[in-house]
């Protein structure tokens, strides 16, 4: 994946000046002409050229970098045993927090920051191999939780088996009327799980009941089930896209005085931590995201060490735990 990576004498031969002048332009140096300057932007854009950050630090003695430096706790797990992984292959771990808007221009920015691989968490925006691989300059990466079937080094968990489990748990419990609150549909684990369920009840010659989108927080959660409640829908079960969302809806029913599992059972998606000890304790699809953030960091170093590794896609098959949320309707 790796590529010969254009360097600042590249752009000086094909803009016509000296290297002096592309280190003045990449500087912000006020004693260059406007024509010789659009002529190394242009060279520079033309090459793919990323300016060398440790010379720039070197000359500046400012790095322009804030690190976040935080204690471990259950919310940050995944990011925690990522961390772990990465270190004790001798690496440093960094995060880039972003909007979908700077997803292209964060990868195209890496080989300037010294970035050896990416773990990428998907963008459906920008989801093609090849156009990932232009983006980043040919620096290895591996996507975290790409969609089960996608051509690229990545680490996935099938959602869509996860949340035929989940659906089919309320099934054989004797529920016919199951609701639904979704994550946002733009995200894949969104979309699959929603898929599912639909055809998880179609499999099963059930109506599928009312689904709300929602937007895989707790106060998404709630809303949704206030908007399930208030629909006058018939339904004694609701499959929730994660557990976040789960809790929010365990608020809302507990605030309306409706009983869990007794009146209403709920399946989550996720099994963080927290579900276990909720009252009711959640009953929950576990991906193991811990699992999988430590094989797409072995997966990275393979890639990395060994540039001839296969390209492959390794996917998880979730579990789910059954716990107080749900039961028999009565």
């Amino acid at each position: 994946m790796k590529t010969k990576r254009p360097t600042l004498r590249d752009v000086a031969r094909a803009a016509d000046v000296s290297y002096q002048t592309v280190s003045r332009v990449i500087n912000n140096n006020m004693h260059v002409s406007s024509d010789t300057r659009s002529r190394v932007l242009k060279a520079i854009d033309d090459l793919g050229f990323r300016p060398n950050r440790a010379a720039q630090i070197m000359q500046t003695q400012r790095s322009h970098t804030f690190e976040v430096v935080m204690p471990y706790t259950g919310l940050n797990r995944v990011l925690y045993d990522m961390a772990r992984a990465t270190n004790q292959l001798g690496y440093h771990f960094v995060i880039a927090a972003i909007t979908p808007d700077k997803f292209a221009e964060t990868l195209e920015s890496g080989a300037s920051r010294f970035v050896d691989g990416f773990i990428l968490v998907p963008f459906p925006e920008i989801d093609d191999y090849d156009e990932l691989i232009e983006l980043t300059g040919g620096i290895p990466f591996v996507q975290f939780g790409a969609r089960v079937g996608a051509n690229m080094p990545s680490v996935s968990c099938d959602q869509a088996k996860g949340a035929r489990m989940a659906t089919q748990h309320l099934i054989d419990l004797g529920h016919r009327h199951i609701a639904e609150i979704s994550g946002p549909m733009h995200i894949y684990d969104g979309a699959d799980r929603h898929e599912s369920w639909l055809q998880t009840l179609k499999d099963n010659s059930l109506t599928p009941g009312l689904s709300i989108e929602g937007n895989f927080n707790i106060e998404g959660g709630m809303n949704a089930m206030y908007q399930l409640l208030d629909s006058g829908t018939e339904f004694s079960a609701v499959f929730v896209g994660n557990d976040s969302m789960a809790f929010g809806a365990l608020s809302a029913l507990r605030n309306r005085g409706v009983r869990v599992p007794e009146e209403i059972s709920i399946v989550g998606f996720d099994n963080i931590i927290e579900s276990a000890h909720f009252v009711p304790s959640l009953t929950t699809v576990n991906q193991d995201m811990a699992m999988m953030g430590r094989l797409a960091v072995e997966y990275l170093h393979k890639l990395i060490s060994s540039p001839d590794t296969q390209i492959y896609q390794q996917v998880l098959i979730p579990k789910l735990i059954v716990r107080d949320s749900t039961c028999p309707p009565r």
